[in-house]
């Protein structure tokens, strides 16, 4: 099978899915839109477009664009991810096997589906071909009501990000976990939408709780001033610790030394694939229902614990929960481990994805039971009802 994949640059979130496409399909080429920006780079992304064997830089050569054009037009598969809407119309007006690999469409408010550029721009990418041999990989478990919202439905594949997942012996892995005291992490920018605040009011709680904790804030944003004075004024200097910028590399030693991994972003979360790496190093996650990754990574009591978005006093209950109960800890995190090697990993996605697409070449469409290319079934924003 040729497979291309479009999209703007090639990270660290999709790289080692890419890597799978390559040794496995008879051809498979990244086809990258544009370069990678400067304030990516310094959040720690690495330039990857030069450093792998498959990817194409239309950017950089005209040679290099009409190739790509002539790949996009003629391969038996084609992903279409962030790029120009115009190369996703060149593949559709021959009706070729396609995906669009999407997050939210509408994660910034239900409403903006009524906003004539928002809905313009969901016409052109997918809605225009909803009969034709387009269907979608749901990088987000909202996607597929997004898409029911705006009149497209029953083509829609769970799909995500797939970072990494390292074999390696769970009790080595589970060893390197701190055992003085509870280590909580939290990764991403420190932005409106990742509620980074309610980590602190947490951190509050647990101390008015007198447990033994410490925790680190990894990233760096616009809020950084506004979350250390908030910080000093609640007296949890020493509770919390702001690290900065790390590479991806860094963050993971840290996630492998971390307890418990906070996510609390809202619903601006497209996917969130710093769970992705969380569990795959033996975190206990305690999660926002809002996160798009969570319905489909985080089985909730079993290898991780989901709160309801925003509720700080849910989120507070679920951590000291899990203080008090350092064997759940291990628990989860040898499961979380477990669910990533076993079916979010990069080689289970890439081997699931060719099948299907081999199927559909031969007009039959099947569907995994659970775990990418299972069918995404709509999930709304208020189907929290975990206690």
């Amino acid at each position: 099978m040729k497979l291309a994949f479009v999209s703007n640059y090639l990270n660290h979130h999709q790289v080692h899915l890419c890597n799978q496409f390559y040794n496995n399909c008879e051809e498979f080429y990244f086809i990258a839109t544009e370069k990678i920006p400067l304030d990516r780079l310094e959040m720690g992304y690495e330039d990857m477009d030069s450093k792998y064997p498959y990817v194409i830089r239309i950017y950089e050569d005209n040679h290099l664009k009409y190739a790509a054009y002539y790949i996009i037009k003629t391969f038996d598969v084609v992903i279409f991810g962030a790029c120009p809407t115009k190369l996703i119309e060149l593949r559709m007006k021959n009706n070729m096997l396609s995906f669009i690999y999407i997050e939210r469409l509408l994660k910034k408010g239900l409403w903006y589906r009524y906003i004539p550029s928002t809905r313009k721009k969901i016409e052109d990418r997918v809605l225009k071909y909803k009969d034709r041999k387009l269907y979608v990989l749901c990088a987000s478990a909202y996607t597929s009501y997004d898409l029911y919202l705006c009149g497209f439905m029953g083509k829609c594949y769970k799909w995500g990000y797939f970072t990494e997942v390292a074999h390696v012996n769970k009790s080595e892995l589970m060893n390197k976990k701190d055992k003085s005291h509870c280590k909580i992490l939290w990764v991403g920018r420190l932005i409106n939408g990742k509620c980074t605040k309610d980590v602190i009011f947490l951190a509050k709680i647990l101390m008015k709780q007198k447990l033994n904790f410490t925790i680190d804030i990894i990233g760096g944003g616009k809020y950084e001033k506004q979350l250390h004075m908030l910080v000093e004024l609640l007296g949890l200097s020493e509770r919390i610790n702001f690290l900065g910028v790390m590479s991806p590399d860094k963050v993971k030693e840290y996630m492998e030394k971390a307890n418990i991994f906070l996510c609390t972003s809202n619903f601006k979360e497209g996917w969130g694939a710093v769970i992705n790496e969380a569990m795959s190093s033996g975190c206990a996650v305690v999660a926002s229902h809002a996160i798009g990754s969570v319905p489909y990574l985080i089985e909730h009591k079993r290898n991780g614990l989901i709160y309801r978005s925003g509720n700080i006093n849910d989120l507070s209950r679920k951590v000291i929960w899990l203080i008090k109960n350092p064997k759940l800890q291990f628990t989860y995190g040898m499961k979380a481990y477990d669910t990533m090697v076993n079916r979010w990993s990069p080689e289970q996605a890439a081997g699931r994805f060719i099948e299907i697409c081999k199927n559909l070449m031969a007009e039959r469409q099947i569907w995994y039971r659970n775990g990418p290319c299972s069918r995404a079934y709509i999930i709304k924003e208020d189907w929290y009802p975990l206690k």
